[in-house]
């Protein structure tokens, strides 16, 4: 390796001085014709120097075959001595009994080493979800507290707005048309509610279309579009979190929002989660609590000013019979103070009840139903998450009972038949493993169900024998044996307690067949065939749960 490095570079310097010994051949040729050609001593140097990178690049094409190759260094001689003959001798008996156990231990532990385990990954941790519940909470308190207020003891949270509380019965109203009403908030100028009734459009219609945030657009003449971001559910709350884009106007540049809506009912009378004492509602109402917040995929972009909402949303309810109502509510102080009053009232009174109106002929056309409905209930909260000792222990439970069941099962069908039936024990499920290496609790929970099935089935046949042994009503004779067969058509010896099977129709119909079997007889082979099967069940089960491990 030394020796290929030092002559690289030994080489390279050969073509340099071998291509500048060819560049100054032609030097004197230069000179005797630079007056005929008309070249200064400038144009010369600049020739000599051209015809010299030239030179060095043809040295480089050069094919390899042409080139001397650097001599290799001789291969070290490497002197072997012959080792001394060893006597053969005889190891003793202590000798050899040490090397097959030092073997034995070797051959284990390369065993060990090269065995290949298969080990299952843990399973990634889940995530915490970007909006927390008390996150989720708090824009539903906000929301109640300017529109229903009378419904925030459901909530736990507590309301941070610093807008004043009033319910939308004391908002003043601006304007009125066509099922149409403008309303605002008594405090605040900037927060408005704008009313539209539909009387042919059911509920449900008008909830799927608010949902769909693709369709915002066709509906929404202030509205670019919309994208959902994602969708989520945390301890029974579910919400969405919504990239929507305004259009521009005179005097206004595009603005683009992030939202966060949670939609839940408000409770009623007959609702099983509604609790004493606090306000429910005479009709169905649905709200959509909406606010602004930062989402990591949707950042700021110069083509929209990020425009922030600190409370807006909706209130739908039924009207009369299949009708409804929506109340939106819209925080236009985002727009900008200095907004002219006039572009305020072309909004509030122009595009947004248009708006509203194209959302009622957009629901009245819906057959296609998505969206949950109705949302979760205003209070209610999912269940908290069983542990898994809680499962084992059901789990334990329910096998207790059904061995109970069986042993009272057994006892009483044992009394009466002529050939007891044996449970399986359940002794097979600690010796199929060793002490040092307990099952897991899914195994284990496995071979309980097979055992209790196998009991189950073990039962179920002793009792049908102990059914069929008994003489038949109408004074027929006593029977030597079991009614069943298990070769039909066959011949049955004289001596044998066996009888002949008659068919199970009117009296007088000829014979089909003979019992092979005696009394007893199908009880210890049912008692066999479920131990047999038991012991199969609990060697796979063990199998698995080793290979797992």
């Amino acid at each position: 390796m030394s020796t290929s490095t030092a002559v690289t570079p030994l080489q390279d310097t050969q073509k340099s001085i071998l291509s500048l010994l060819l560049s100054l051949s032609p030097l004197y040729f230069l000179v005797t014709a630079r007056s005929k050609l008309g070249l200064d001593g400038l144009h010369v140097g600049l020739l000599q120097v051209l015809l010299l990178l030239v030179l060095r690049a043809g040295l480089d094409l050069l094919p390899s075959g042409l080139r001397r190759k650097p001599a290799s260094a001789p291969a070290p001689v490497v002197v072997v001595k012959a080792a001394p003959p060893a006597t053969a001798q005889a190891p003793s008996p202590r000798t050899r009994d040490e090397m097959v156990g030092t073997g034995d231990k070797v051959t284990r532990a390369e065993k060990q080493r090269t065995k290949r385990r298969r080990i299952k990954a843990a399973p990634a941790p889940v995530p915490p979800p970007v909006f927390p519940a008390d996150k989720l909470d708090e824009t539903v308190a906000n929301f109640l507290h300017i529109t229903a207020p009378a419904f925030l003891p459901h909530v736990e949270a507590t309301p941070t707005t610093s807008i004043p509380s009033a319910p939308l019965a004391e908002w003043k109203s601006t304007y009125q048309g066509d099922n149409v009403e403008v309303l605002q908030h008594p405090k605040l100028g900037s927060l408005f509610g704008i009313c539209a009734t539909f009387p042919d459009v059911p509920i449900r219609q008008l909830f799927q279309v608010l949902q769909d945030i693709g369709s915002r657009s066709q509906w929404d003449s202030m509205s670019e579009g919309a994208d959902e971001i994602e969708r989520f559910e945390v301890e029974g709350r579910k919400g969405n979190c919504l990239h929507m884009r305004m259009k521009g106007m005179a005097m206004v540049k595009a603005k683009d929002l992030v939202l966060l809506s949670v939609a839940s009912k408000l409770p009623m009378a007959d609702d099983t989660t509604s609790e004493a004492g606090k306000p429910v509602a005479d009709k169905l109402q649905i709200f959509a609590a909406t606010t602004s917040v930062d989402h990591p995929r949707v950042p700021p972009t110069p083509a929209y000013n990020r425009m922030q909402l600190s409370v807006s949303g909706f209130l739908i309810e039924e009207v009369g019979a299949g009708g409804s109502k929506i109340v939106q509510i819209t925080d236009l102080s985002g727009l900008g103070s200095w907004i002219p009053g006039a572009v305020l009232r072309t909004i509030t009174q122009t595009m947004l009840p248009k708006s509203l109106i194209k959302l009622g002929a957009t629901a009245a056309a819906v057959t296609d139903f998505t969206a949950d409905f109705p949302p979760p209930t205003l209070g209610a909260r999912a269940p908290p998450p069983v542990p898994a000792a809680a499962h084992d222990d059901g789990a334990e439970a329910s096998d207790d009972d059904a061995s109970s069941a069986y042993d009272s099962d057994g006892s009483s069908s044992s009394s009466s038949s002529t050939s007891p039936t044996t449970p399986p024990s359940t002794d097979l499920v600690t010796s199929s493993g060793s002490p040092s290496s307990p099952s897991s609790p899914a195994a284990s929970r496995d071979v309980h169900f097979l055992l209790a099935q196998l009991r189950s089935i073990t039962s179920r046949l002793a009792a049908l024998e102990t059914m069929v042994a008994a003489p038949n009503a109408g004074g027929a004779p006593p029977r030597r044996g079991p009614w069943y067969a298990l070769g039909m058509g066959s011949r049955a010896s004289s001596s044998s307690p066996q009888r002949k099977l008659t068919g199970a129709g009117a009296a007088g119909a000829s014979e089909t067949g003979t019992a092979l079997l005696g009394p007893g007889t199908l009880g210890a082979l049912a008692t066999l065939g479920s131990a047999a099967a038991a012991a199969v069940a609990v060697a796979a089960v063990a199998a698995w749960g080793k290979q797992r491990r």
